[in-house]
C-alpha cells in the first residue's frame, strides 16, 4: 500500500515539474513566432545576451555558418501524444518558410532550417534543429535577437593599462571567420579612442586572440586581419598611425579553456597592450 501511494506522489510530483516547466516557458516562447500545432513545450533556456552560430547550408553541399550575439532563446517542442496528426520535418520547415516569407524575412538555407526576419526594428535571427522525421516526434528553435550587451561591469582602461600594461576588450564584435568590425562594437572602440586621446604621449598594440576552432593557420590570418581592422579605425577616427601597431596571435594566449563555449568566447577577444 505504502509502495502505491508512494508511486502515484512520484507521479503527481513529476506532472506538477512538468507544468512548473511548461509555465515557465511559455513566457520564454517568442511571441512573435508561433510553434507547430500538436506540439509542448519540453524545455527551454534563456539569456539576456549569448552568442549562437547558424549553419545554413547553401546549394552544392556547401555549408557555412556565422554567429550572431543578443537576447537568446531556445525552446524544445515535443509531440503532444494525445494528438493523432503526423506531421513530417519537411512540413515543420515549411511552415516556418511560409511564416517568414509572410513576415518579409527570409530563408538563409536550401533545407529552409535557418531564417532572418525584422522585429520591433530588431534582426531576429532562429534556425529550427532537428526537424528531419517522416513522423516527426519533436524539434528545437534556437532564436537570436541581435542587440549589443548592455555592459555591466566597469573596468578603468586607464587603471588597466597602469597596472597590467594591457586590457582585454569583448566588446569588439565580428562574424565568424570575417575581420569586418560590427556596428555594436562602437562602445569598446569609443574606450579605446577615449583612452588615446586622454593620453597622447601613449603608443598601444592591437592584438587580436581567437579560440582554437578551426585551422591554425587561417586562425592566425584572422587574428592579424581583426587587430589591423581596429588599428584602421583608430586611425580612421584620427589616432596617428606612428602610434599603434597591431599583430594576430590565434590562439596562442589562451584565457581559459578551449573545451566549453564559455572558455572559448573568452579567449575570442582583443587586447590593447601598451608600447
Amino acid at each position: 500500500m505504502k509502495k502505491s501511494v508512494f508511486a502515484i506522489f512520484l507521479l503527481l510530483f513529476s506532472l506538477f515539474a512538468v507544468a512548473q516547466e511548461s509555465n515557465r516557458c511559455d513566457t520564454v516562447e517568442p511571441s512573435y513566432i508561433s510553434r507547430m500545432p500538436g506540439f509542448v513545450i519540453s524545455n527551454c533556456e534563456y539569456s539576456e545576451f549569448n552568442e549562437q552560430d547558424f549553419s545554413p547550408e547553401f546549394p552544392r553541399g556547401k555549408l557555412t555558418s556565422f554567429r550572431k550575439g543578443g537576447l537568446y532563446r531556445r525552446i524544445s517542442y515535443e509531440k503532444d501524444e494525445t494528438v493523432s496528426r503526423v506531421v513530417s520535418g519537411v512540413q515543420i520547415r515549411t511552415n516556418y518558410l511560409n511564416a517568414v516569407l509572410k513576415a518579409k524575412g527570409k530563408s538563409l538555407s536550401v533545407n529552409n532550417d535557418v531564417f532572418q526576419l525584422r522585429y520591433e526594428n530588431k534582426d531576429v535571427f532562429f534556425q529550427v534543429d532537428y526537424a528531419t522525421d517522416d513522423n516527426d516526434k519533436g524539434y528545437v528553435l534556437r532564436v537570436i535577437e541581435a542587440e549589443a550587451m548592455k555592459q555591466d561591469i566597469e573596468i578603468s582602461f586607464s587603471d588597466a593599462m597602469k597596472s597590467d600594461g594591457k586590457i582585454a576588450l569583448y566588446g569588439i564584435l565580428f562574424d565568424t571567420g570575417k575581420s569586418v568590425i560590427k556596428p555594436e562594437s562602437a562602445p569598446a572602440l569609443k574606450l579605446i579612442l577615449d583612452y588615446l586621446n586622454e593620453n597622447p604621449a601613449f603608443k598601444i598594440v592591437v592584438v587580436g586572440h581567437t579560440d582554437n576552432t578551426g585551422v591554425y593557420t587561417s586562425n592566425i590570418a584572422l587574428s592579424k586581419a581583426r587587430a589591423k581592422a581596429v588599428k584602421d579605425y583608430l586611425i580612421g577616427k584620427g589616432i596617428s598611425a606612428a602610434r599603434l601597431l597591431s599583430e594576430g596571435v590565434a590562439s596562442l594566449c589562451p584565457v581559459s579553456t578551449n573545451e566549453t563555449d564559455e572558455g572559448r568566447a573568452r579567449n575570442r577577444r582583443v587586447e590593447i597592450v601598451k608600447q
